[in-house]
């Protein structure tokens, strides 16, 4: 990605159902409305979407989302989801019980 960005080339736009997200411009929309996220959030449905349909565990999403110096509250990455889901809507974010999550191009947008 930083050879990508060098090179003047941005990070491809990723597409999944009504929701498009540009990593170049930081920006979200769904069936073409403009959604606002927190940098957080936007980090975290950056990572599902590059991972369409795998599972990501919570401790790789933590790991990705986290430094060394944020402190955790032991349910963050839920209430970043919560948020995610009350403004791209419910299909988009698959729960895998015991597992993780994954953004699923299956239920998208239906």
């Amino acid at each position: 990605a930083l050879v990508r960005r060098a090179h003047g080339r941005p990070e491809p736009v990723l597409a999944v159902g009504e929701i498009t997200l540009n990593p170049a411009a930081r920006s979200v929309t769904r069936a073409g409305q403009a959604i606002e996220l927190t940098p957080r959030e936007f980090d975290l449905l950056h990572l599902l979407l590059e991972n369409t349909d795998r599972v990501l565990t919570r401790r790789v999403l933590e790991e990705q989302l986290y430094t060394w110096d944020d402190a955790i509250d032991s349910n963050a990455l839920e209430v970043h989801i919560h948020h995610l889901r009350r403004k791209l809507g419910n299909e988009l974010i698959r729960t895998v019980r015991g597992v993780g999550y994954m953004a699923s191009a299956g239920t998208a947008g239906q």
